[in-house]
C-alpha cells in the first residue's frame, strides 16, 4: 500500500461525499448510524467500566462503519449488521487487536482530559463524563475555555493517530502500536486536506446549530423540536460516511483503491510506502 498526498480542496469534497453516500442508501446508513449509537451508549450504563466502554468499542466498530459505507459507496446495499463485521474480520481473529487498539484510545483520551483538570480544576472532565450539573460554577468559568484549547491541542495527534488505526488493523491485520503510527503520519502527510475537511463541518455544524436556534425561536417553533431529532441522526450520519473518502482517496494497495472488502489474513503491506518499497 501507499500514502496518497491530495490537495487541500480534497477536504471539502470529502465532507460533500458525505451527502452524497447517505442519499445513496439513506434507510440503510441511518439504521446503522442508530445501531451504532446503541451499540455505544448501552455499554455506558454499566457501573465503574461503563464510562470507558465506549472508547474501547468505538475502534473495533468503526471499522465496520467503514465497511458498512464502503459498501454503498459500490453501490452494494449493505446490512447495518454489518457494523459488526471489524470484530469479525479474517475469522475473528481481528477482535483482540481492535479491543487493544480500543483500550489504548481510552488510555489516551482520559489521559489527554486528565491533562486539562491542570487548567479548570476538572470541569470539562466532569463535562465529558457526564458527573456535572447544570449549575456547576465551572460552566461559566473562564478556565473551562483554557481546558478546552489544552484538550483539543493534544488531543489532536491522539485523533490523526486513532483516524485510520482500525482500518489498518482490521483490513490488512497490522498491530495496533503500528496501526496508529501509519495513520498519523497518513494523516499528516495530508494534514492540509484534513485541515479543510475540519473546518468544512465546523462550518456546516454552526450554521445548522443557528437555523435551529432561528426555527425555536418562531411562533409554533417549538413544534420543530420532533424534526430535529431525524434531522440531527442525518447530520451525524453525513458525517461518519465522509469518514470513508478520508480514507478511499489517500491509501492504495497494489490492487488500486481499496473498495471495503477485509484484504485477508497477513495483508500487512506497509502503507507508508509504494509497492516494492516495504
Amino acid at each position: 500500500m501507499q500514502v496518497i498526498e491530495v490537495p487541500a480542496l480534497t477536504g471539502w469534497k470529502w465532507v460533500t461525499e458525505g451527502f452524497r453516500l447517505l442519499a445513496r442508501q439513506p434507510m440503510v446508513l441511518l439504521g446503522t448510524t442508530m445501531l451504532f449509537i446503541v451499540t455505544i451508549v448501552l455499554p455506558s450504563v454499566l457501573p465503574l467500566i461503563g464510562g470507558f466502554a465506549p472508547l474501547v468499542l468505538t475502534p473495533g466498530l468503526s471499522a465496520g462503519f467503514m465497511h458498512v459505507i464502503a459498501q454503498a459507496d459500490r453501490g452494494v446495499k449493505p446490512s447495518p449488521l454489518a457494523l459488526f463485521d471489524g470484530f469479525r474480520a479474517n475469522g475473528g481473529r481481528m477482535a483482540g487487536p481492535l479491543l487493544i487498539l480500543g483500550v489504548i484510545n481510552c488510555v489516551l483520551t482520559v489521559s489527554v482530559l486528565a491533562a486539562s483538570m491542570l487548567a479548570d480544576g476538572g470541569t470539562l472532565f466532569r463535562v465529558a463524563t457526564g458527573a456535572i450539573s447544570a449549575d456547576d460554577p465551572g460552566l461559566t468559568d473562564r478556565s473551562l475555555l483554557i481546558a478546552g484549547l489544552v484538550f483539543a491541542t493534544l488531543y489532536a495527534p491522539v485523533q490523526m493517530a486513532m483516524w485510520l488505526a482500525p482500518v489498518f488493523v482490521a483490513w490488512h491485520g497490522i498491530p495496533p502500536v503500528k496501526a496508529l503510527f501509519y495513520s498519523l503520519v497518513a494523516v499528516w502527510r495530508n494534514r492540509w486536506a484534513f485541515l479543510v475537511y475540519t473546518i468544512g463541518w465546523l462550518v456546516i455544524a454552526v450554521l445548522a446549530s443557528m437555523v435551529i436556534q432561528v426555527i425555536l425561536s418562531l411562533p409554533g417553533g417549538t413544534a420543530m423540536r420532533l424534526l430535529l431529532t431525524p434531522v440531527s441522526l442525518a447530520m451525524l450520519c453525513a458525517l461518519y460516511c465522509s469518514f470513508w473518502p478520508t480514507y478511499r482517496d489517500i491509501i492504495q494497495t497494489s490492487h488500486g483503491a481499496l473498495t471495503g472488502a477485509a484484504p485477508g489474513a497477513g495483508a500487512t503491506n506497509d502503507p507508508l510506502n509504494p509497492p516494492g518499497q516495504a
